[in-house]
């Protein structure tokens, strides 16, 4: 889970997300029964790009109705960034407090903040758990959706579906596999398609034989009738490479889903896909959005990132999400125990709602990014408009984390129910409508 801001220990400060140019009551609630009593303090309202100077001195606010401590203040907010109430007190009895909240255009407004992975294995290839087991624990470390891609295969995507389909839960599920056929080095993950790249391009239909890349007969006349059409490709792209990704990644939209482009940078031992074939993936448009962050090593992860930055720069549009790649949901024994590893990467998406064409596009339309942050160490936002990253970030310190509290008791119920626990079926869909409130607490729109 993420860690708590320090401030929001002692103070509630709800809504966070605020619509521009309207009207709003924002309250703030004292969490410490003995931080403000009857202290005389002052509130003042700040913008964070507002140099320094106040905006409002000392607002009128109005207090809390006992035994709550705190109060409500009215406020019109000019511009999309974020704001602060500071709480003085008189004589400094008290620490200042400075309560961040946020203020958003109404196209982020009607968005919903998403985190999500992409990209997950179980042991139906070559991961270490069960499709039910990891969807709990992903939702038991705050995630809102998740796709089983495992290689070659789609079918366990749809087992953990199953498992929690009749509860209808807020966590969602997408169908999704890993692709890279026959003599293929670029690996491309299906998120959320109706069809299977997999089931056209493999002979081997048996989920024991995943390991087994020998292609159908469809599969190796397609990718000469592609080949042939490929007369001016770039020096150092190979039409194999380019072939396949256009084939697969046909099947993918042509199933409703997203085509996106795995790990370029995975080093095994050489680099999975060639700068150069990059380029020309993103600049014809073959694929759907970048696996940016996509549960590599340092030296691998920050490259990517450079060589995203590098393309944009030269105009290349290209959407991006973050996944990571997990091949195991329990802690490893190196370099520490408590580590979860598979948390390490996730995307960011803010979509208008948790389905599969809202996401799919939201991300299309640039309104995703992706989170890194390794053990024992502060996120990363990486990809995105600077716009999305001052968003993100608050939300980051501010909401996730509280939001986070909420997911982990659902994620334990999950787990007991998947078990088969008597008795978790009904504590989980008690605890998920205890939760209903959350969202329409923080955001006000």
């Amino acid at each position: 889970m993420l860690e708590r801001y320090p401030s929001l220990y002692s103070y509630d400060i709800f809504p966070k997300v605020v619509p521009v140019g309207r009207e709003v009551t924002v309250t703030v609630r004292v969490l410490d029964p003995h931080l403000m009593g009857e202290l005389p303090y002052t509130v003042s309202l700040y913008a964070i790009n507002g140099g320094g100077e106040a905006m409002v001195k000392d607002l009128p606010r109005t207090l809390l109705p006992a035994p709550q401590q705190g109060f409500t203040v009215t406020v019109t907010l000019p511009s999309e960034q974020e704001y602060q109430l500071h709480i003085n007190y008189e004589n400094k009895t008290r620490p200042r407090a400075a309560l961040p909240f946020y203020a958003v255009e109404d196209d982020l407004l009607c968005r919903t903040p998403l985190v999500g992975d992409l990209h997950a294995h179980t042991f139906f290839s070559d991961g270490q758990q069960g499709p039910a087991f990891i969807a709990a624990e992903y939702r038991k470390n705050g995630y809102d959706f998740l796709s089983v891609t495992d290689h070659r295969r789609r079918a366990p995507s749809l087992m953990a579906i199953e498992t929690f389909e009749e509860l209808e839960l807020p966590f969602k599920l997408y169908p999704g596999e890993e692709v890279h056929p026959h003599g293929i080095r670029t690996h491309i993950v299906n998120f959320a398609s109706d069809n299977s790249a997999n089931e056209y391009a493999l002979a081997a239909k048996a989920q024991e034989e995943w390991r087994n890349t020998d292609p159908t007969p469809e599969w190796e006349a397609e990718m000469a009738r592609i080949k042939e059409t490929l007369t001016d490709l770039p020096d150092g792209v190979s039409a194999d490479e380019v072939a396949s990704a256009m084939i697969v990644c046909r099947i993918i939209r042509e199933g409703g889903g997203l085509a996106i482009l795995a790990h370029p940078h995975w080093v095994y031992p050489l680099r999975s896909v060639p700068d150069q074939t990059t380029r020309y993936f993103f600049e014809k448009g073959i694929f759907d959005a970048l696996e940016l962050i996509g549960g590599m090593r340092w030296y691998e992860n920050h490259p990517q990132v450079a060589l995203y930055h590098h393309l944009t720069a030269e105009g290349i549009r290209i959407p991006v999400v973050g996944s990571s790649d997990e091949h195991g949901v329990l802690p490893h024994d190196h370099p520490a125990k408590t580590v979860a590893y598979f948390t390490e990467e996730r995307t960011l998406v803010f979509a208008k709602e948790n389905s599969r064409e809202e996401i799919i596009g939201a991300i299309k339309d640039l309104y995703s990014t992706a989170v890194l942050k390794y053990a024992e160490q502060y996120p990363q936002v990486c990809g995105g408009s600077y716009r999305l990253y001052q968003y993100a970030q608050f939300l980051l310190l501010n909401y996730f984390p509280l939001r986070d509290e909420l997911y982990a008791a659902e994620g334990r119920l999950m787990l007991d129910y998947a078990a088969g626990v008597p008795g978790a079926k009904e504590k989980l869909l008690r605890t998920v409508q205890s939760h209903a409130y959350f969202e329409e607490k923080y955001f006000c729109r």
